[in-house]
């Protein structure tokens, strides 16, 4: 019976998805649900619908937490900088990020993988205190039916729409995955340069922000030696060719192309090595939230001879 593996069709996944590169050694079947991952990202807390899936890098935290028989391939299917996503009512008196501190946010979840790394970088960067926000949440979302611990002191609410109550003012302001959509006559960014502060957060860090990932049902590749490295080997194929053909006036998660490529951001290589930074740094901000219950060592989240 084939290996079912999961692989979206965009970015560098999509040469996998495609069959331009193919997963060498082994009978594996791509697959990917028609519409949104949704599906694909809840289904991690219950029945993985596919052998090897893709997850939220919180997602993937909160599962390795609970010792779901999950195990990680260091495989990272989109890198984004979630503070280009902030964006504010025009009314809610916020000109810097301490101003967030007694506001309503929107979120898509408390635990949504872009807040836990806004949280953070707010908190590293412009030392917001979080606990001070009322986080507002919406359903359905990548962890809804999932108990997810929080920091006892966060507040959360919720609304059915996060884009109308920004718009009316009803939350101060929201963050958004993508880059999120334009802003409105009733909204405006955070920052002035939202580019500039993601790229002075990169330099005062070292991270570019992982969103989501691979990871495998623990005992398919306990039954599969050397398929985890084979997907990585493949992945780094299909991470080549997308890194030659995408062009420059295209975006990767509201990030240009060009402004990437400028900024030695582009080429980005899969690999725990390549991304051991970054990996530490959102198991802290999702230990600070509370949303695991200790840190854990990248060595802990990926399979056996992972690099």
């Amino acid at each position: 019976m084939a290996i079912t593996v999961a692989a979206p069709r965009e970015f560098a996944s999509k040469y996998i998805a495609d069959g331009t590169v193919t997963i060498q050694g082994f009978d594996v079947q791509t697959m990917w649900p028609e519409g949104s991952g949704a599906t694909v990202y809840t289904s991690a807390f219950r029945d993985p619908m596919y052998d090897v899936i893709v997850l939220p890098l919180s997602n993937f935290l909160i599962a390795m937490d609970k010792g779901l028989p999950l195990i990680g391939i260091p495989v990272f299917i989109d890198l984004f900088f979630p503070l280009l996503g902030i964006r504010v009512n025009k009314n809610a008196g916020i000109s810097s990020p301490k101003d967030l501190e007694g506001k309503r946010v929107g979120v898509r979840g408390v635990a949504f993988n872009p807040a836990v790394w806004v949280r953070g970088a707010l908190s590293d960067r412009y030392g917001v205190d979080a606990e001070s926000i009322t986080w507002t949440t919406m359903e359905p979302n990548s962890l809804s039916g999932v108990e997810v611990p929080l920091s006892p002191t966060y507040k959360v609410d919720g609304v059915p729409d996060l884009a109308a109550a920004l718009e009316n003012g009803d939350i101060d302001a929201i963050f958004w995955d993508r880059g999120g959509p334009p802003v409105t006559e009733n909204t405006r960014y955070l920052f002035d340069d939202p580019l500039s502060e993601a790229l002075a957060y990169q330099k005062a860090s070292g991270v570019f922000p992982l969103n989501s990932m691979l990871l495998a049902k623990r005992d398919v590749l306990d039954a599969n030696p050397g398929l985890g490295q084979a997907i990585v080997d493949a992945s780094g194929k299909a991470r080549d060719l997308y890194y030659r053909d995408v062009a420059d006036d295209d975006n990767h998660m509201g990030l240009p192309i060009k402004w990437l490529r400028e900024n030695g951001l582009f080429p980005h290589h899969n690999g725990v090595g390549s991304n051991r930074t970054a990996i530490e740094t959102v198991v802290r901000y999702a230990h600070e939230q509370g949303i695991i219950s200790r840190r854990m060592s990248p060595e802990e989240l990926f399979f056996d001879g992972a690099s």
